[in-house]
């Protein structure tokens, strides 16, 4: 069920708001390790408080007036920590565990919150269970050879597992496929413009976060 004009809007310019304090906070990249000190300072960080509001606003649309807007909360804190890792990962190919951990706690966390008023705890048992056997495959990916994967991609597939299941069972299958099909088109790019080879890697953290918004969005169309 999609929100109100109101609550789209106050998401809107709430998301912009807190997307500049993250911005902030982002440009002193504190995110950063001992290899990662020769790296120039990232840029265009313009872009992150537009991408918040961005988010937030599609989010409220969305889903806002699901359980009277209880639901909200757990995907907003998601959104606004997606934006964050995406922007971390396409700097460092790497996805903090000071982001990662403590989300994958408040993602459920807030969705068990909403529950308790809502009664939906076939869907919150189902989103555990999709949640895990997502993070099952992702990790299996990570530890085989040459399987392109890093642990921090297992515990966002989890979190993303959860998020979109808690919706329909189905979208966090939606979601991965969308994302590879964009990271593939993305690397095809990226050869033909000579800026990767075969052998090298792309972040897929940036591509599973907006895989995981478009089959949101497009199930939320439908």
């Amino acid at each position: 069920m999609r929100g109100p004009a109101w609550l789209v809007l106050g998401a809107t310019l709430l998301g912009y708001a807190v997307g500049s304090f993250l911005a902030r906070r982002l440009a002193v990249a504190a995110y950063r390790i001992v290899e990662d000190e020769t790296h120039p300072l990232p840029g265009k960080l313009w872009t992150v408080p537009v991408v918040v509001a961005a988010t937030w606003g599609l989010l409220a649309w969305a889903i806002g007036g699901r359980a009277s807007g209880l639901e909200l909360p757990a995907y907003l804190l998601l959104g606004l920590v997606g934006v964050a890792l995406a922007r971390i990962d396409a700097d460092v190919h790497r996805l903090p565990q000071g982001l990662t951990h403590p989300t994958a706690v408040l993602v459920p966390g807030l969705l068990a919150v909403s529950t308790v008023a809502t009664g939906r705890w076939a869907a919150l048992g189902w989103a555990l269970v999709i949640g895990l056997l997502v993070g099952v495959v992702f990790l299996l990916l990570a530890v085989l050879p040459g399987g392109g994967f890093g642990l921090g991609d297992a515990l966002l597939g989890t979190i993303l597992g959860v998020a979109l299941g808690y919706l329909h069972p189905w979208l966090p299958a939606a979601a991965v496929l969308v994302a590879v099909v964009l990271a593939g088109m993305w690397t095809v790019v990226q050869l033909v413009r000579r800026r990767v080879t075969l052998r090298g890697h792309i972040a897929f953290g940036p591509f599973l976060l907006l895989g995981a918004l478009l089959a949101l969005l497009a199930w939320s169309a439908s």
